[in-house]
């Protein structure tokens, strides 16, 4: 058996396979680095954080803005009516599996690694005087600045315009490959810039495994704290059986596939995180934590645009560039994975129907989360526990303390280990599978290659575990991020390019018939009536 039929790349062109080799051999470098001079990486992934966010984390804040008014008009204007694959595609997932797997893959374990780090860490460092809402308590604002960044309008900004780029690009006009370069099908000509889409394919992979690795490693960390702190195990060898346990559990998943590997882990996390936050209603503050995320929803609703732009420019530092230029770095980093995966189990749903399942119902969801856990760990008598061990212990620190002084907390560690190892479980079978097809440009790539990605991944979540410092793993994805910002602009022109000539073509198509009797432009090319 050949190298190439190992490596699943026996049917690769050339390209493909230098692709592979050039995006292996990168990450490869960057995480031998890691396992040997920890500190340095660390620290030069800390200052290219550092740099970016205070150069550009203006840069960031206004891109989200335009992409949040570009994906509402483009959804509420007549191409929000196509079809993700053509008039004639049939869904192939229910509707609780389809929004399984987008809210999983989606948002990973920040929901509950940021839930608590973010409300309290605000509270604490709250925004420089002036305040950018006055009369509101640092509490209300804190988990406000909380349900700007992981609730709306941060999921409206940054998924979408991927998704519909790819949904309508790949699937619905089915122009060039299944590569994030056919995205820019429609405003470049490949022969015009030779070697410009492999290019552009090889800086999607770096920024996709950088993105996952993001969350890989958070989640590596956090699960460390929690078994480490609350049960008092020998946390680090634990964690890396717990990963070893999760590959294993992984390799089935890449041999299951898309709709029972994937789906099966989706809906199983979903249907955990349930169950968790029922019992952290039962056993929490609960009384306070529904007051709370009353008063800041209110604060939020009211002010969202003044949060979203806030950028401080009179305090002379960089608190908003921080937050919110980081925030949106990170969903940045994320998109191109999370869009292209959304786009491709969205098959046979419109553009509308895709923008409900990544952005209203996870509204919903997240809103109610969020505002559980957040008033959970700000509420008297956990707040300041809370802070002090994010301050000795950073993020993963802070979770773990939440648990233990919590009635029943071991109990809920239980179940926060189950998520976490969910959310793993699913980032990764999801990542591999679009990182897998855009290397082969396959739309169902070969378990072999899968697996091989698979494996680079966990290495990342496992090479989390030696950097010094968790603020190492959140640079990561902010340094990835910036090169791939401007692309997010260009997708999203170039799918209205697409979809403007394929509806065209569909009016012109349509055969002529008497005005009198004839139905309107509903039955539009790719565009189905509105039910």
């Amino acid at each position: 058996m050949n190298a190439a039929k190992i490596l699943g790349l026996e049917e690769a062109s050339w390209p493909e396979r230098a692709l592979f080799a050039v995006t292996m051999c990168v990450m490869l470098s960057l995480g031998a680095v890691g396992f040997l001079r920890p500190s340095a990486l660390s620290s030069a992934l800390t200052g290219a954080k550092g740099w970016i966010l205070t150069y550009f984390g203006w840069w960031f804040i206004l891109l989200g803005f335009v992409l949040l008014i570009a994906v509402f008009a483009f959804t509420a204007s007549r191409y929000g009516r196509l079809r993700i694959g053509g008039p004639d595609a049939e869904p192939e997932f229910d509707r609780f599996s389809w929004l399984s797997m987008v809210f999983t893959v989606g948002f990973g374990a920040s929901v509950l690694i940021w839930g608590v780090a973010e409300p309290v860490s605000i509270a604490q460092h709250p925004p420089p005087d002036p305040a950018p809402v006055q009369g509101a308590s640092v509490e209300s604002m804190a988990l406000a600045f909380m349900f700007i960044h992981e609730v709306f309008p941060g999921l409206a900004m940054w998924y979408l315009p991927v998704a519909i780029a790819f949904g309508i690009v790949v699937y619905t006009e089915g122009v060039g490959d299944y590569k994030i370069s056919s995205m820019l099908t429609g405003i470049v000509d490949e022969d015009r810039i030779p070697g410009l889409y492999w290019l552009v394919d090889l800086a999607a992979l770096v920024a996709t495994i950088g993105g996952i690795s993001t969350t890989l490693g958070f989640s590596a960390q956090t699960m460390s704290a929690i078994l480490g702190r609350v049960f008092g195990l020998e946390a680090t060898i634990l964690t890396y059986a717990v990963f070893a346990l999760i590959g294993v559990v992984f390799l089935g998943d890449v041999w299951l596939g898309l709709r029972k590997g994937i789906r099966n882990a989706a809906r199983a996390t979903v249907v955990l995180i349930g169950v968790a936050m029922a019992l952290l209603v039962a056993v929490g503050p609960s009384l306070y934590m529904v007051e709370l995320s009353l008063d800041a929803t209110g604060v939020w609703l009211s002010n969202m645009f003044r949060l979203t732009l806030y950028t401080a420019p009179e305090s002379g530092g960089n608190w908003a560039a921080n937050w919110t230029g980081f925030w949106w770095a990170w969903w940045a980093a994320w998109s191109i994975f999370v869009g292209s995966f959304v786009a491709r189990v969205s098959k046979g749903r419109t553009i509308r129907e895709m923008f409900a399942v990544l952005v209203i119902v996870p509204t919903m969801f997240t809103w109610i989360q969020h505002g559980l856990i957040g008033g959970w760990v700000l509420a008297p008598g956990y707040q300041e526990p809370v802070a002090e061990a994010m301050a000795s212990g950073g993020n993963p620190a802070a979770i773990a303390t939440a648990l233990q002084i919590t009635p029943f907390g071991t109990v809920l560690a239980v179940l926060f280990v189950f998520i976490i190892a969910g959310y793993i479980i699913t980032s990764l079978d999801s990542a591999v599978f679009m990182i897998s097809a855009i290397t082969l440009g396959d739309e169902n790539p070969n378990a072999r290659n899968r697996a091989w990605w698979g494996a680079l991944l966990a290495l990342f979540g496992m090479l989390s575990l030696r950097l010094e410092e968790f603020s190492a793993i959140e640079s990561l994805s902010v340094t990835m991020a910036l090169p791939f910002s401007l692309f997010l602009l260009l997708v999203l022109y170039g799918s209205y390019v697409v979809a403007r000539d394929y509806v065209r073509e569909g009016e012109d198509e349509m055969p002529q018939s008497d005005p009198q009797t004839s139905r309107p432009q509903s039955a539009d090319h790719g565009v189905p009536d509105d039910d």
